[in-house]
């Protein structure tokens, strides 16, 4: 089968079942046309699970620097797959999609998190720019700031730094609090199974490399 061009996907067993017998795949993709990060949670042998049951977090990334964070969507009707995508774009240049996915475990009372696998990188070019600038890297440093702080990214499954690179609504490159990322996860499916969601947290400050000066701020959605 010839492969897609316009997309990049990674599928990954979520490894032994839950406590309730379902077992789950999940899968990131990235599409460039138009560019959308998505990740899916879905059942492996096809059954639907209650409304709530399960939620994806969607995140898109731009040479390993973050370009939007969702909130998590939670489904609202019986289904077997669900999907969170996202919609905003940081310019152009090398993308990647790498999530979050969260289902409900009745025996434990609570929600089981994982990341999705992050997809290949994929080369996006901003409509009216010129190819060339979709080889351009955002470059961030890593390391320790002089206040102690621990710089670096979201982009992997190991334990996140003091501040994490994010792109402003602004088009500025910088970090914000590894804090703002964590996510409560609800208590229980009832609190989701209507709305599909929680509340998007407000706008947090992105930093220049020394945590402190304010270069823009980052929207969650």
């Amino acid at each position: 089968m010839r492969s897609d061009p316009h997309r990049s996907d990674v599928n990954q067993t979520w490894g032994s079942p839950s406590s309730d017998g379902i077992n789950y795949l999940h899968l990131s993709t990235i599409n460039n046309a138009p560019l959308v990060a998505s990740s899916r949670i879905y059942t492996v042998d096809g059954n639907e699970v209650s409304p709530g049951t399960v939620g994806v977090r969607a995140r898109l990334f731009k040479s390993g620097v973050l370009c939007q964070a969702k909130v998590y969507e939670y489904n609202t009707t019986p289904t077997s797959s669900f999907t969170g995508a996202t919609a905003n774009t940081c310019g152009s240049g090398s993308y990647n999609s790498h999530g979050f996915v969260a289902a409900f475990n009745s025996a434990n009372g609570g929600y089981r998190e994982t990341f999705t696998f992050p997809s290949n990188p994929l080369n996006w070019t901003a409509p009216g720019a010129a190819a060339p600038q979709a080889r351009s890297a955002t470059v961030v440093e890593s390391g320790t700031n002089e206040r102690g702080q621990s710089l670096g990214t979201a982009d992997t499954t190991a334990e996140l730094p003091d501040l994490v690179a994010a792109i402003a609504t602004n088009g500025q490159t910088g970090y914000i609090s590894s804090d703002a990322l964590n996510e409560e996860l609800p208590a229980n499916p009832e609190q989701v199974a209507q709305t599909g969601r929680v509340q998007a947290p407000p706008a947090v400050p992105v930093f220049a490399k020394d945590g402190v000066t304010v270069i823009g701020e980052f929207q969650f959605s």
